[in-house]
């Protein structure tokens, strides 16, 4: 008798190996090892970035330019923007003096920062921190002996939270400084800029 409830154990091991893992074991198998979700690249969050999640960067202007257009893009996974600068040609301006400034804010603090000297911004460093989910910041503030700045304005903020951001300098105008204050629920920064005049 032992003998046989012996057999029947083996039998039916043995047509479960040869029928192998069923369909539901696939399916909750597949559901553990689904990948975590993703930002999607930095180009296809944004046309042109050239800049990367999570990543620092510094971007500088040649020497007769200076930033006339700021576009970023958000992601929720990653918590942070990629971004993508444009220069545009500055008549009568020849950029010889420059200087980079300290670092204008802290995670997760208020940012303000205006060039001094009559200057202007032609380039930006960041980085990231994962734990604080936020960048600090560095201008590079930029000028051409004997120029002056004037007719200074503070725009509104240029994005909201989480959304996209497509700044254009208005003409004749130049970025001077920079101003944001961070978000800790949304992990987000929204940003305005100071724009000034320039005779050369």
């Amino acid at each position: 008798m032992a003998s046989a409830r012996a057999w029947i154990v083996t039998a039916v091991l043995l047509a479960c190996l040869l029928a192998g893992p069923t369909d539901a074991w696939f399916r909750r198998r597949r559901r553990r090892t689904a990948p975590p979700p993703a930002c999607p690249s930095p180009t296809t969050a944004l046309a042109g970035a050239q800049t990367t999640w999570d990543g620092p960067f510094t971007v500088q202007c040649p020497l007769t330019r200076a930033i006339s257009r700021v576009q970023s893009a958000h992601c929720n996974v990653a918590q942070d923007r990629v971004w993508r600068f444009e220069c545009r040609f500055a008549p009568g301006l020849l950029f010889i003096q420059t200087y980079w400034s300290p670092w204008v804010n802290d995670f997760d603090g208020n940012m303000g920062y205006t060039c001094p000297f009559n200057s202007v911004v032609t380039g930006f460093m960041s980085v990231h921190s994962n734990s604080h989910q936020d960048r600090r910041w560095r201008l590079k503030c930029s000028r051409k002996p004997g120029m002056t700045v004037h007719s200074c304005v503070v725009t509104g903020y240029v994005n909201n939270w989480d959304a996209a951001m497509n700044y254009i300098v208005p003409p004749s105008y130049y970025i001077k400084g920079i101003h944001g204050v961070h978000h800790n629920t949304y992990q987000d920064r929204r940003y305005r800029f100071t724009l000034c005049k320039v005779t050369p």
